[in-house]
């Protein structure tokens, strides 16, 4: 049963990753990049793309980690392993290499709770991989405007 419930979990978090990735592009889209092209060359406009696309993907990171704090509290569910001081920190740093698909990890999670790792490497891939063509398609638009000048 626990093992069901975590991947109900799992599956909730894929979504609200989703959700908010899809509204942090939204915002750099719809407001970010067009108050940058007021006030800045294409370069910058990219960096600040950039940067708020990077404090979605740190704030979906704490997503997890927040989730994964709160659920190691609860025996039957799993546990962390290794070498691991139960913080905050340290609960980022499990849920960064998880989304970064890193690897290379001192500590880990086991039990049913290690729903949550692999999906949050999966939701981690998908969203890495969603800003870069987000950016490849603003680079482009950013490009043809400037050409056309």
């Amino acid at each position: 049963m626990a093992e069901i419930f975590m991947w109900f979990i799992a599956s909730l978090l894929v979504i609200v990753t989703v959700c908010l990735h899809y509204e942090t592009m939204s915002l750099v889209s719809d407001k970010i990049v067009p108050w940058a092209q007021k006030h800045s060359r294409g370069r910058r406009v990219i960096a600040v793309s950039i940067a708020g696309l990077m404090l979605g993907h740190i704030a979906e990171i704490w997503v997890f980690a927040l989730v994964i704090m709160l659920l190691v509290h609860f025996p039957y569910l799993g546990s962390v392993q290794g070498s691991f001081n139960p913080g905050l920190g340290d609960f980022l740093y499990l849920s960064s290499v998880d989304y970064t698909s890193l690897g290379d990890n001192d500590m880990r999670l086991t039990g049913p709770i290690r729903a949550l790792a692999s999906t949050e490497t999966l939701a981690g891939m998908l969203m890495i991989g969603w800003s870069a063509s987000f950016t490849y398609l603003k680079m482009e638009q950013i490009w043809k405007i400037s050409r056309s000048k």
